[in-house]
């Protein structure tokens, strides 16, 4: 049984927040976008790491589900697991919550690979971080 990994923790500024009060909707992306470069950390890669492999992290499908809207001042966490390990491919899922009432307000689910700065394609997987992402792989029963 592996466990979610908190990958990022914030508050809404008022900067971030529309005339409504509700959070933008492209800051959601760029919490869930910070989120993934924590998770992927937790198996080795960073960007300094695929940068001197010559590599890129391109993500190829994401879904976003928004539950409910942040309001300005609203506290923000979100945790992170795998759910599949391919050999070219990894596919994680974020979950954004209230800190306060623990509420859900959105999920990520994202499929990444890694693609060859100079071709463009994608490439396999190393095998330590394939381990790793494994490691942290979440079931099913632990996903509701």
């Amino acid at each position: 049984m592996s466990v979610w990994t908190e990958t990022f923790r914030g508050a809404v500024m008022a900067s971030e927040y529309d005339p409504e009060s509700s959070m933008n909707s492209r800051l959601y992306i760029e919490r869930f976008d910070q989120a993934t470069w924590f998770l992927m950390h937790t198996i080795g890669v960073t960007p300094r790491s695929i940068r001197q492999q010559g590599r890129r992290v391109a993500v190829v499908r994401q879904n976003f589900q928004y539950v409910r809207e942040l309001r300005g001042g609203e506290l923000v966490r979100i945790e992170s697991g795998f759910i599949a390990v391919g050999r070219k491919h990894l596919r994680f899922l974020h979950r954004m919550f209230d800190v306060e009432s623990g509420a859900l307000i959105a999920t990520s689910d994202v499929t990444a690979v890694q693609a060859s700065l100079e071709t463009g394609t994608t490439v396999a997987l190393p095998d330590d971080q394939t381990a790793k992402a494994q490691e942290r792989t979440i079931t099913d029963a632990e996903i509701d």
